[in-house]
């Protein structure tokens, strides 16, 4: 059976949990180290393959959890602050041509790359504020800031190359 995973899942979903989960490893590094010890305890029995898969299986959901919450809860805030195309309008603007289609499509991708690193790297902040590391609040602070305009210029783009693919329908006359 071949089993092929799409970029976005990886890019959007796995790395941003295999982020927080490194992140954790650093946050609570004793608690891990003593899972570690128990995993190693148990030899060569063959469960330490399932600890592994384990561990990819928790990354992936961890990652799933960031990209979902980010859908639910970033993007309603990041649409109050900069406004959004009509969604209705977005998918007719895709219909125009193929160009448009693939222009919004990239841009949209992007955008939710950006949504899902916002929502990562505030997640690392609140657990870098209950385990008090300074360094790394400051560093998810500016991490996330730099990804609210990121957002912010896709959904810009977006804004704009959605009545521009109106204009040049209608200036055509197609339909």
């Amino acid at each position: 059976m071949e089993t092929k995973v799409p970029y976005y899942s990886i890019v959007n979903i796995f790395l941003p949990g295999l982020v927080l989960t490194g992140i954790c490893g650093l946050l609570f590094f004793n608690e891990i180290r003593a899972l570690a010890d128990m995993v190693t305890e148990l030899g060569n029995t063959g469960l330490e393959v399932l600890v592994t898969v384990s561990l990819f299986a928790v990354t992936y959901k961890v990652g799933y959890i960031i990209f979902r919450v980010g859908a639910i809860i970033v993007e309603p805030i990041l649409k109050k602050m900069f406004g959004w195309a009509d969604y209705k309008d977005f998918i007719a603007a895709g219909k125009t041509s193929e160009t448009a289609y693939e222009k919004l499509e990239m841009l949209s991708r992007e955008y939710g790359y950006a949504r899902t690193q916002i929502t990562l790297c505030v997640t690392i902040v609140v657990l870098a504020i209950i385990r008090g590391e300074w360094w790394l609040i400051v560093c998810g602070v500016l991490c996330a800031v730099l990804f609210v305009f990121t957002a912010h210029g896709y959904m810009k783009k977006i804004q704009t190359a959605v009545p521009e693919y109106f204009a040049v329908n209608n200036r055509d006359g197609n339909k």
